[in-house]
């Protein structure tokens, strides 16, 4: 992965989908991005609110890559995503090149892809965080996985039964 902001690494081109050809553009005094790349790892899908999306979407915005999966990720695109975070592997420890993927990846599971959010889980159970850190946030994504396709599954719009008396009646 090259980027503008001295992140280098020593590798080339892979056909493969590696890491050569991405560029995560400076685009001027923004701290916000580094940070959206911590996210995947430290933040549980609940907690991820309008500003952290929004700092994970100007991530992307800000990256270019002459890579065609690198940008179709990039772009929001699941499937090639997957792809990279899948072929990954699981790292012995978290590099920028496991932040940056995890966030692409992460990108696309905010984007409403259960796919993604899958992937993110199982990802997430193996990664070399604290164990109890890393089964909340594999969780929270399944979580998520289950409250988007069962969206009257949310407490919000769970319809409680009448109570009379203290005790509940069903309607």
């Amino acid at each position: 992965m090259s980027t503008k902001n001295n992140m280098t690494s020593g590798s080339s081109h892979d056909h493969r989908g590696g890491d050569a050809g991405v560029d995560i553009a400076a685009g001027g005094a923004c701290s916000e991005w580094p940070n959206a790349l911590l996210l995947w790892r430290t933040v549980p899908a609940h907690d991820l609110d309008s500003t952290r999306r929004a700092a994970v979407a100007d991530c992307m915005r800000r990256t270019s890559s002459t890579i065609d999966v690198w940008r179709k990720a990039v772009g929001g695109d699941a499937a090639s995503a997957m792809s990279l975070a899948l072929r990954m592997g699981i790292p012995s420890e978290i590099t920028i090149h496991t932040d940056f993927k995890m966030t692409v990846l992460l990108h696309s599971a905010l984007g409403g892809s259960a796919g993604a959010a899958l992937v993110l889980s199982s990802l997430l159970r193996r990664m070399p965080i604290d164990s109890v850190l890393r089964r909340r946030l594999a969780t929270s994504w399944l979580a998520h996985n289950f409250r988007h396709a069962w969206p009257e599954l949310d407490r919000s719009r769970v319809r409680r039964p009448a109570k009379r008396g203290g005790q509940e009646v069903a309607s």
